[in-house]
């Protein structure tokens, strides 16, 4: 199965920065739901990895459960595992994963990290659809890579390379290549909103009672920081989950799964940004590497 590539217009790029953006101040919002305004990685956190993954995918979910509803109909087996695919595989287990890595890796890096994605969106559209890449975008995807790999390779402030939590982004990154290509190859009939809105419902209730049970509700009531780190991810979940997943969906099905998932060479530059402003520490490196990204992606999107 090959896939034709559109050529992408003035108003697609601007949406692949506008969510690009979005999502690379997500980083900073988790350090925030993890920490609050006092801590960092490495320090007893508000909410666990895992509780505020769940706590995320909960608020997003309940969120467009309204339009879920409306768009309720009865599709075919096909749709309903690919729904699911998109939503456990596609938002949760990336949302629980990003989150633990940063209880140990500052927002930047994880950020940057993400920018692994696209590599597994060629390599899996290549595996199992049969995806025609053409030589330009698989160089860009290349070159993407080499810088990814190369801001892996820096230290953060205290000399510390976190193989482990990078471990953890690999795999989550390895799910968001495997969910564009089912949302680009099975739910092209469907619009953006009811892809996301049922994808996302589907995990809203199951997120809700992992964090119950997991004792959520308690550590943000034991917490004096606790109230601002429950609007850091109501914030992240609404504006960072929600809506942006819709625009990404949009994204998907306007153009292809390798533009759409070269919005994670852009998110680094935010999030270095925005770890740059919290006063982690970014090095000449991290920039000569995000230049690197970026003519990644100049080549993706040419194709």
């Amino acid at each position: 199965m090959s896939s034709d590539f559109n050529r992408p217009s003035l108003g697609q790029y601007v949406l692949l920065f506008v969510l690009a953006a979005v999502w690379g101040s997500s980083f900073i919002l988790m350090k925030v739901g993890l920490f609050g305004w006092t801590g960092s990685p490495g320090s007893s956190p508000i909410l666990s990895g895992v509780q505020l993954g769940l706590l995320r995918i909960s608020l997003a979910g309940l969120v467009l459960l309204p339009f879920a509803v409306k768009r309720l109909k009865k599709w075919n087996s096909r749709i309903w595992g690919a729904l699911l695919v998109n939503g456990f595989i596609g938002s949760l287990t990336p949302a629980v994963l990003f989150a633990l890595a940063q209880t140990r890796l500052p927002s930047a890096t994880a950020g940057m990290l993400n920018a692994l994605s696209p590599l597994w969106t060629l390599v899996i559209a290549l595996v199992l659809y049969g995806t025609v890449v053409r030589k330009r975008q698989a160089m860009g995807l290349v070159l993407g890579f080499v810088g990814a790999v190369g801001l892996m390779s820096l230290k953060d402030g205290s000399g510390d390379v976190h193989w482990g939590a990078a471990a953890m982004l690999v795999c989550a990154t390895a799910c968001y290549g495997f969910s564009i290509n089912v949302v680009r190859n099975r739910l092209s009939e469907l619009d953006p909103m009811a892809i996301s809105a049922m994808a996302l419902s589907m995990t809203a209730i199951p997120s809700s009672v992992g964090f119950v049970v997991t004792g959520g509700v308690g550590a943000l009531q034991a917490h004096p920081e606790g109230s601002l780190a429950f609007l850091a991810v109501a914030v992240l979940a609404v504006v960072g989950t929600a809506v942006a997943l819709v625009v990404f969906n949009a994204l998907i099905q306007k153009t292809n799964a390798l533009f759409a998932s070269s919005v994670t060479y852009v998110i680094p530059l935010f999030a270095l940004f925005w770890g740059w402003m919290d006063g982690e520490w970014i090095g000449w490196a991290h920039a000569a590497y995000g230049a690197v990204i970026l003519s990644g992606v100049r080549l993706v999107a040419r194709g």
